[in-house]
């Protein structure tokens, strides 16, 4: 019984990213704009942000890669904090359509009503796109995400809905 086992899994590693890979983008860079809604003293507030990531397929549709973001305090980007990270991501291709998701962690200014105060972040996001050229879609994505060590009376999350362009290398 474990040999079986140990030959499945030994099948599951060896054809599965080849099989995966024949679906998925090599580099993938993506420019999104949008929104984000966060609460303040607990009053909720939008916030406009630009999210700029990049990412290397190193198996099938698994992603590693980093992101930079702005998000300022009123539109448009006015008293931007600045970030960035690091990212997991997961990106697949059925024909034209483009699905991604991925869990990030990193840096962020966040800009509160008098100045930008610094937070470490963890983050998700989940995106659908179309994929019009060869090397160029469109992508629509939610994003969720958690601040830690802010004063009281900061938000404590985020969530956000953005839009924007993705060029990829097959």
């Amino acid at each position: 019984m474990w040999v079986l086992l140990g030959s499945l899994l030994t099948v599951a590693i060896l054809e599965l990213p080849r099989v995966a890979s024949a679906n998925t983008d090599l580099v993938v860079l993506d420019g999104v704009f949008g929104g984000t809604v966060s609460k303040f003293a607990g009053q909720r507030k939008w916030q406009p942000t630009l999210w700029l990531d990049g990412s290397y397929g190193v198996a099938g549709p698994l992603h590693l890669g980093g992101y930079f973001q702005w998000i300022g305090r009123s539109w448009p980007l006015d008293n931007p904090g600045f970030g960035g990270g690091g990212m997991i991501a997961l990106r697949g291709n059925i024909k034209n359509l483009r699905l991604s998701g991925a869990f990030t962690g990193g840096y962020l200014g966040v800009p509160l009503p008098t100045y930008v105060d610094g937070s470490g972040t963890i983050g998700a996001f989940a995106g659908l796109g179309y994929g019009f050229l060869s090397w160029m879609g469109f992508e629509a994505r939610g994003r969720w995400a958690r601040y830690f060590k802010l004063p009281p009376g900061a938000p404590n999350h985020a969530w956000s809905i953005e839009a924007g362009f993705s060029f990829f290398i097959n």
